[in-house]
């Protein structure tokens, strides 16, 4: 073995260590010995081309700051996730960081950013037919679109959610958009 690559390896069993470090910090709920080791490993990982690797610590770190109520810091993190799970087509992760960046902009009140976000994950669930997480993406969009005004884009998202809803059985989504539909009738009657 050549001497690259044995310290590949040794780079690749550190980052991998810091890690586990990580984890357990977080455990514990020490969030910042966990978000300094996930950053070393990072950086390692980054170093090393380990894309996938990247992306699982993107994620955490995400995670972190997301828990942490840093949403500036955590986006980047998600948004750098995201960009590796779409080059990769790996549309199930696409969907799920893409869900987390829509949380994060949801707290910071950024509803128009969580517009094309929730597309994607829209389209993603078409693709395969996943009613539950197609009715929760068009929930957010009516909640995006009545954030922003948009009331009848608003009531026609959340009309195709409450379609899938009744669909699956799912009761207590459909109860709740039903009374929501109801409400914005009535707001609009009056």
């Amino acid at each position: 073995m050549n001497e690259k690559k044995v310290e590949e390896i040794s780079a690749l069993k550190l980052a991998l260590e810091l890690c586990q470090k990580a984890h357990e910090a977080w455990i514990k709920g020490n969030t910042l010995d966990a978000l300094s080791s996930y950053e070393q490993a990072l950086e390692i990982f980054s170093e090393l081309g380990r894309l996938t690797e990247m992306a699982n610590v993107l994620e955490k770190i995400g995670d972190i700051y997301q828990l942490r109520q840093k949403f500036d810091q955590a986006l980047r993190a998600y948004k750098a996730c995201l960009d590796i799970c779409e080059n990769f087509e790996d549309e199930i992760s696409t969907s799920i960081i893409a869900e987390k960046i829509v949380f994060a902009y949801k707290e910071k009140g950024n509803y128009a950013k969580m517009i094309p976000y929730l597309h994607r994950i829209l389209e993603i669930a078409e693709k395969y037919r996943d009613p539950h997480r197609a009715g929760r993406a068009l929930t957010g969009l009516g909640d995006a679109y009545l954030h922003l005004g948009k009331v009848d884009s608003a009531k026609e998202a959340y009309s195709l959610a409450l379609k899938i809803f009744k669909g699956m059985g799912a009761i207590e989504q459909t109860k709740l958009l039903e009374e929501h539909l109801k409400a914005l009738e009535k707001n609009e009657s009056s």
